[in-house]
């Protein structure tokens, strides 16, 4: 009899295992189904409407819903009116939010929906629409209005209410955490919006440096330069013309297009003056992206190729947080 009383007390005894069981679905934590008013059907969540149905749900819509418990039909509230079961740990009335699981989430007013990772660690830029690493408030950022609410560049999905997190790179452009990374693992360093280069690319340049120095250009093209513009530093600057890439002359930097083709450089002629000359026709003029991340022969440069897929340049903590 005392063997029987002590197995009970046993943490992962058959008697414990069904008060240890998931009530909910896969995306959350929770006692209550709702009924989805565009369909009139009982789902535990959005998400798993989402997945079964050919239209989208807004649970901000929903009026009324189901105790898991007892079964009970009621308007939308914080505890069942029968049981007097509570649906969920955290529940915003807002949203119509409920989860059991503690993701730290917190209600912020000027994004309008629940994000997680905790109040204390984000703040709300009115400009960039959206919550911010405190960070951010201390060192800076660059503000890019109403940045969230446009969909990810690389995925095409949305970035606002994603429960996926988003990286912030400096130029300020937003992009899901995983398709950044996706990026840098294929070799693809340029934000994808406005091509600014999204990591430090001191290694690469300094590579393309002695690339360059080890690959002189014939004698027929040695005298062409080319007008370029930088995308790192965005300055205009006449160099000389190499088909492994064009350097920034401000910023060292290979991120760079031409602006105007190249040209056979004339005698005594002045740079700054065929620079400054040929900023009118940027405008105008057709630009070919030449962001060199290959070589000529198309293998992938030592810098990189030594990189094995632990080693990549990592997203920063410096994310936007995720819908909750």
């Amino acid at each position: 009899m005392s063997d029987e009383k002590n197995d009970k007390n046993v943490p992962g005894t058959s008697e414990e295992q069904p008060t240890e069981k998931r009530i909910g679905c896969s995306h959350y934590k929770r006692r209550a189904k709702f009924v989805t008013p565009c369909c009139n059907k009982l789902y535990i969540c959005r998400y798993c409407h989402d997945e079964k149905e050919e239209h989208y749900f807004n649970r901000k819509s929903v009026t009324e819903l189901i105790c898991i418990e007892c079964d009970t039909r009621q308007k939308v509230q914080a505890e069942c009116e029968n049981c007097g079961v509570r649906f969920g740990k955290y529940t915003c009335l807002i949203c119509n939010l409920f989860d059991d699981e503690d993701k730290k989430q917190y209600h912020c007013d000027g994004c309008g929906i629940c994000r997680v990772g905790g109040r204390d660690r984000f703040f709300h830029c009115e400009r960039c629409n959206m919550c911010l690493p405190v960070q951010l408030q201390k060192i800076g950022h660059r503000c890019v209005e109403n940045v969230s609410r446009s969909n990810c560049p690389v995925c095409l999905e949305d970035i606002h209410t994603s429960r996926i997190p988003c990286h912030i790179p400096d130029c300020g452009h937003l992009l899901h955490r995983p398709c950044f990374e996706q990026l840098l693992h294929f070799g693809h360093y340029a934000c994808p919006t406005c091509q600014t280069s999204m990591i430090d690319m001191s290694n690469l340049w300094s590579y393309l440096d002695s690339e360059v120095a080890a690959t002189p250009m014939p004698s027929e093209y040695a005298n062409y330069q080319a007008t370029i513009l930088c995308k790192d530093c965005h300055k205009l600057s006449t160099v000389k013309f190499h088909v492994v890439g064009l350097k920034c002359q401000y910023c060292g930097a290979y991120n760079t297009c031409q602006t105007n083709g190249f040209h056979k450089e004339a005698p005594n002629a002045d740079a700054d003056s065929g620079a400054s000359s040929s900023s009118n026709s940027t405008s105008r003029s057709g630009s070919t992206t030449r962001f060199v991340t290959t070589s000529d022969s198309g293998a992938e440069p030592e810098a990189l190729r030594e990189e094995s897929p632990d080693e990549l340049p990592r997203a920063s903590p410096l994310d936007e947080p995720p819908q909750a």
